[in-house]
């Protein structure tokens, strides 16, 4: 076995799983979607970094500045980010989060926790949440 494989081994993998998913229930036709704010200095305050898939939207992360949040600025990345995924034909959304990051803020903004991870790590708590669009 090799623990450090070589970004070519890396895509090989990649690509043959691609095209086993392809074979199986077509292309997930993937598409980046990506959106940051920024200060009246052009600085990156907040960012979410995800992407559309088989009908469905996955959030990889949410960030806000810390000293720009409880002021709205989250929220209003993801209500566009979910807006353009209605656009892009999906139906539902996903995310995870850890218990210290923001289980709450996407429960308020009509996520359900469908699993969660204990002890990741020791103490703390990793949230599975979806949501229907």
């Amino acid at each position: 076995m090799n623990f450090n494989p070589s970004e070519e081994e890396i895509n090989f993998v990649n690509d043959a799983l691609r095209k086993f998913n392809d074979e199986k229930v077509g292309p997930d036709n993937h598409v980046l979607l990506n959106i940051v704010e920024y200060d009246e200095n052009k600085n990156v305050i907040a960012g979410i970094l995800g992407g559309t898939y088989w009908g469905w939207m996955h959030i990889d992360i949410l960030w806000v500045d810390e000293k720009y949040r409880k002021q709205g600025l989250g929220a209003k990345l993801l209500e566009a980010a979910e807006s353009e995924a209605k656009n892009r034909g999906c139906h539902s959304v996903h995310v995870d989060t850890m218990s210290w990051q923001a289980p709450e803020f996407y429960k308020k903004h009509g996520y359900k926790i469908i699993g969660e991870l204990n002890d990741i790590p020791d103490g703390n708590k990793k949230f599975h949440l979806i949501k229907d669009l």
